[in-house]
């Protein structure tokens, strides 16, 4: 009885997402179309240019890959409905191999499913397959690089797709980068030091291969790197006020600020450098990093997602941009039920600590710090909700765990385990909801 019980919560799941996703084009489109915020707008102007054959430069503090699928897509489709149904798509093989992924690590076909109705179903995350943002393609091709090394691993053939993977991932957005030696660990462990080098070294070199004529172009502009928005990035994350993303912007101005500060990438990073510097000393480490513990994470968990903040009273609809006028009902609903999944999840996180298996070295625990990762690098760079992204099918994962102990398909840990487990859970509620 379990595996039709699975197949139909499989099925029922996928024909949800379905129905969300017809749901969020529509509202897309409809009456009239949502009108962009930040960086799709720059990457539209970017793209639009390119289709035309006109001269246009991407600052180096994106990567590439992104607009140049969409100035591809803007020759076929001006109204971009056939590059939006694609990255519906990735998101639709992103819960799918993520599902695989948690039914591998913890045996569990419920917290597979659980991990991918919480990932499709999720509006926050389900409204990027419609934004034009790289997210979407970024969930699925790092899912796809995730689930190749978890579960072909061994074999050299997979090894190498899951490298063109990564380094395909990072050619979209590069905030992985620097994790990705530690993504391999796993390999060394399972296989021992000598073949598992072997393997390890067959992902890095597809990988490298992969990045490497867009690290050399960017040479020439002066960064040997995909992008490098890093300073940029710590300097505006230093210099927010608001526990909140989106309120008392800065982002827009610094930009300003950094392209008038000098005429060539390489000068204007120094100037950065010297200005970072600068700001650190008069206010001393200490007092920078209580701002930033103050701040940092309230913004990253708000349960204000982009996709809620563009609906009617959110904080970019009071711009004038967002959704233009969706049903009253439909938004209000839509918003509350965003906060509620959102709620499920973080309630779910606390509930997977406290059932995660005492054995938590090899992949899972690699996953874990994918979390740990992006939450030491968004301790000090610009955060919004959107760069919960990233991490968020781990999340997802270990909501899954926990959902799978609470129906005895797992077990709980011992009291200290369960009382940290709950702790996080009222931590990652109080950033929410504080």
């Amino acid at each position: 009885m379990a595996a039709p019980a699975g197949r139909i919560r499989l099925v029922a799941i996928l024909a949800l997402g379905a129905c969300l996703q017809a749901l969020l084009l529509w509202m897309e489109l409809r009456p009239r179309p949502r009108a962009l915020w930040g960086d799709e707008i720059m990457y539209v102007d970017v793209a639009s240019r390119w289709s035309r054959g006109e001269p246009a430069t991407l600052e180096l503090l994106w990567p590439p890959l992104y607009p140049r699928l969409l100035s591809v897509a803007l020759r076929v489709d001006p109204h971009l409905v056939a590059l939006r149904l694609a990255q519906a798509a990735c998101l639709f093989a992103a819960a799918l191999l993520w599902r695989d992924v948690a039914r591998r690590l913890t045996g569990s076909t419920l917290a597979g499913d659980v991990a991918a109705a919480l990932l499709l179903l999720d509006p926050q995350v389900a409204a990027f397959a419609q934004f034009l943002w790289p997210e979407a393609l970024h969930l699925a091709l790092f899912g796809g690089a995730v689930w190749m090394l978890v579960s072909r691993g061994s074999r050299p053939a997979w090894l190498v797709a899951a490298g063109v993977l990564l380094g395909t991932c990072l050619l979209a957005k590069s905030v992985v980068g620097p994790f990705v030696p530690v993504l391999l660990l796993p390999l060394l462990r399972e296989a021992g030091w000598k073949r598992g080098l072997a393997r390890a070294a067959l992902v890095a070199g597809a990988c490298a291969i992969t990045v490497l004529p867009t690290m050399a172009a960017n040479a020439r502009r002066g960064t040997f790197s995909v992008a490098s928005g890093a300073r940029f990035n710590l300097w505006v994350g230093l210099n927010d006020t608001s526990q909140r993303n989106l309120v008392g912007e800065i982002v827009g101005d610094e930009y300003r600020r950094w392209q008038a500060s000098a005429s060539t990438f390489p000068e204007r990073e120094a100037i950065l450098e010297r200005k970072i510097d600068a700001f650190v000393e008069e206010r001393g480490a200490l007092a920078v990093a209580r701002a930033q513990l103050g701040r940092q994470y309230f913004r990253l968990f708000h349960h204000a997602s982009f996709f809620t903040d563009q609906l009617p009273g959110g904080a970019i609809a009071r711009l004038g941009l967002g959704y233009p006028d969706p049903p009253r009902a439909v938004a209000s609903a839509l918003r509350a039920y965003a906060d509620v999944v959102w709620v499920v999840t973080l309630v779910g996180v606390g509930l997977g600590l406290a059932a995660l298996p005492r054995e938590r070295t090899g992949w899972l625990a690699v996953l874990l710090a994918v979390v740990a990762y992006n939450l030491a690098v968004l301790f000090l760079l610009h955060v919004k909700t959107r760069y919960r992204l990233p991490f968020l099918p781990v999340l997802d994962l270990l909501a899954g765990i926990g959902a799978a102990a609470l129906a005895g398909e797992g077990r709980f840990g011992a009291w200290p385990q369960r009382l940290a487990g709950a702790l996080v859970a009222g931590l990652l509620l109080y950033l929410a909801f504080a």
